[in-house]
């Protein structure tokens, strides 16, 4: 509260130029118009649209693949080299291509969303299953239990940490790119907002997009805690 009392004095005093920041007042009065006028729910739904869609697909996805790779050592270790070029390059760098390949809109947005949260769960899935209890594998495997069994039974729940920090790191990873990608070629979404915003010197509402993107990475991240303690409680059964 003290931050926001400060930030409209300096605002109010004109202490910076008011072409490059805003008061709280005046991003709330803005906020508060564009969502009555319902301008920027329409923007929130696209970027929802485009994270959601890519994000799924990425995550079943990533976390069937990182189990295969992680179970089967030979083929993980095959691929391990493509899975950390791609984690070691900005997935941004594709955009040219996916536009060239597919054209502007709903569909390049969300390949380059499912890219950018793809690899992060595949890695973190493999190193779950990689890192289980060897005992635990021997153990099962004594008492007769055949291989998948013991995948569905040892291997899937002990990779469930793993599995979580992978989603969590798929989540930021989907979120920053899906923003990006919104400010670069699409016509709708909070990027799309953000970026005209500026180009405009509509610093009020850059200020509301900004705003909007902290509060649905708050958002999605609440999910995933949810989705998290329902993977714990289900391991611990």
């Amino acid at each position: 509260m003290a931050f926001l009392v400060i930030w409209e004095i300096v605002y109010q005093l004109e202490w910076i130029n008011p072409l490059f920041i805003s008061s709280p007042f005046v991003i709330a009065e803005a906020m508060y118009r564009l969502i009555t006028t319902g301008s920027l729910l329409e923007h929130i739904y696209t970027t929802l649209t485009h994270f959601t869609i890519g994000f799924l697909l990425a995550a079943v996805g990533g976390i069937i693949t990182g189990l295969i790779l992680g179970w089967y050592k030979l083929l993980g270790d095959a691929l391990d080299p493509f899975l950390t070029a791609m984690i070691g390059t900005p997935r941004i760098v594709l955009l040219p291509l996916i536009t060239l390949w597919f054209g502007v809109g709903l569909l390049s947005n969300v390949i380059i969303v499912f890219i950018a949260s793809f690899f992060p769960i595949i890695i973190n899935t493999m190193s779950g299953v990689r890192s289980l209890d060897q005992n635990h594998l021997r153990v099962a495997r004594a008492f007769g239990a055949h291989s998948l069994q013991i995948f569905l039974t040892v291997a899937l729940p002990g990779s469930v940490p793993h599995i979580v920090s992978g989603l969590r790191v798929g989540i930021g990873q989907a979120l920053v790119a899906v923003i990006a990608v919104e400010m670069l070629i699409s016509t709708g979404g909070i990027g799309y907002f953000v970026s005209q915003s500026s180009a405009n010197f509509n610093i009020d509402y850059v200020f509301v997009g900004i705003i909007v993107v902290v509060l649905l990475g708050l958002f999605i991240t609440w999910l995933v805690r949810l989705l998290e303690k329902r993977f714990e409680s289900w391991r611990s059964n």
